[in-house]
């Protein structure tokens, strides 16, 4: 098949998922293209004819800009929207009304919004773990030995209301060391990480934070970030979120329920109970991500 794949420009954190799925494609044997979205650039119509023109099967995207959008609804092949970081242009449930404009099927990460999908007769697959950027295979350097990480963008962290718990991680514990922009003036904030060196932050930091923001709780959704820190093998702390409470969740997961306890973690992180969670999660999330492509090719068939 011909198939068409947008990503965000680099170094946007889903640049390296998205070309992640266009090696799959290709691996697959099909004929692949890469457009980046346009970001607010005019979308012209010679630009839109020069995409009609290739005669696409299939075309897979994430979340993308209003500009792109205008291409997308002028597609007639398959268009499968992979929707799992969150709203559309700002709000959630706002996708559910463009079903046949701008896609025609889903792969979603939230139970909420798939049973949603369902109900309006939208073929949709729901999948609990995001797909990696990083493969166990890989060799990473070991860059960024810090007892304790967080990779995320601190814009809306640092004010926004749904980020209240974790805002109080952040800033009352000195041993989370920050990565990502937006926390420009917090002192323990390490400087904005590219997308290529997230497999070596994970891979060498001898603890990873992972945080669930309240509005993608409140739709079951599970971030990439849970998936990126267990396929590195490092041990992953967690405040226990209804959407990562699943059966047996805690033989991988060490859960925390206020920030002191990621300093008790920190200082006993030599112990065999946290390098088991973490060999045990990573073996758990290479499953995870094979049956991730495995339902991704059952849409395009």
């Amino acid at each position: 098949m011909k198939i068409l794949v947008f990503h965000q420009p680099w170094p946007m954190g889903n640049y390296l998922l998205n070309q992640r799925i266009a090696e799959h494609f290709q691996n697959e044997g099909h004929e692949v293209y890469t457009l980046e979205q346009l970001n607010g650039q005019q979308c012209t119509e010679e630009y839109i004819q020069q995409i009609l023109d290739l005669d696409l099967d299939v075309c897979y995207y994430e979340m993308l800009d209003e500009e792109t959008f205008k291409i997308i609804e002028r597609l007639k092949c398959t268009r499968i929207l992979l929707y799992a970081s969150g709203g559309v242009l700002g709000e959630y449930d706002k996708i559910l009304d463009y079903s046949g404009k701008w896609y025609d099927k889903i792969l979603t990460n939230s139970l909420a919004m798939y049973q949603k999908f369902l109900k309006k007769g939208i073929e949709a697959i729901h999948f609990k773990f995001y797909h990696s950027v990083i493969k166990q295979e890989d060799g990473y350097e070991s860059l960024y030995n810090y007892p304790c990480v967080f990779l995320g963008m601190g814009f809306n962290r640092l004010s926004d209301p749904q980020y209240e718990l974790e805002r109080k991680l952040y800033f009352s514990n000195n041993n989370i060391t920050l990565f990502g922009n937006g926390w420009q003036g917090v002192a323990n904030w390490k400087g904005i990480l590219p997308p290529d060196k997230i497999g070596s932050l994970y891979h060498s930091a001898q603890s990873a934070i992972g945080i669930i923001a309240k509005k993608q709780r409140e739709h079951g959704m599970i971030n990439n970030r849970y998936t990126e820190i267990a396929m590195s093998g490092c041990p992953l702390i967690s405040y226990n979120y209804d959407t990562v409470d699943w059966y047996g969740a805690d033989e991988y997961i060490n859960f925390i329920q206020s920030p002191t306890d990621v300093t008790d973690i920190v200082n006993n992180i030599d112990n065999d109970e946290y390098k088991i969670k973490a060999e045990k999660f990573k073996v758990f999330m290479a499953q995870q991500d094979i049956e991730f492509y495995q339902k991704l090719n059952s849409l395009i068939k």
